[in-house]
């Protein structure tokens, strides 16, 4: 059995020559996990829609100024994305109303035997309290204090948790 790989680079390097076909092939691919995370970041249906738009609409405008010295192009996208949710995070907490920072943080299903080296193995050998911490700024932002408050813990122990927790990332990924 073959198994595809979705080739990132090569998908977003034909979005920024204005191949329409590889614009639809990655948002066919990724915006099902895309929408996962904007909604999950902001705990509304609506707002993850309108997320999801415009980080479509600015990967097909921007797609040219991707640059793997920056980092995958998978990265790139998610990192819109993530900028887009937070953005309307912060203008829904402006509104009065309150994304999701204030519901539980959803369950990783993580393997147990996932492959040192890998972020999902990384996550995984995290303890629970640095893994919350990271869930927490991946998930909801905000500074330490916010994320201590949310947590119930001191703004030192959560600097010192993401300071861990991405130490221990980058080590066994770079491992």
């Amino acid at each position: 059995m073959t198994v595809s790989v979705f080739d990132f680079e090569a998908e977003l390097s034909a979005c920024a020559a204005g191949d329409r076909a590889a614009f639809l092939a990655l948002y066919r691919h990724e915006s099902p996990a895309m929408r996962a995370l904007a909604l999950a970041m902001l705990d509304d249906p609506d707002a993850a829609d309108t997320v999801l738009h415009e980080t479509f609409v600015l990967i097909w405008r921007n797609a040219a100024g991707y640059s793997p010295a920056i980092g995958t192009a998978r990265a790139w996208v998610y990192s819109i994305l993530r900028y887009r949710a937070s953005a309307h995070a912060r203008q829904m907490r402006a509104d009065g109303r309150h994304p999701a920072e204030n519901t539980p943080l959803p369950a990783l299903d993580l393997p147990a035997n996932a492959p040192a080296g890998t972020i999902a193995g990384a996550l995984a050998a995290l303890p629970g309290p640095q893994l919350d911490a990271l869930l927490q700024a991946y998930l909801h932002g905000g500074n330490p204090a916010r994320i201590a408050a949310r947590l119930d813990r001191s703004e030192p122990d959560i600097e010192a948790s993401l300071s861990a927790a991405l130490a221990h990332i980058d080590g066994a990924v770079h491992a």
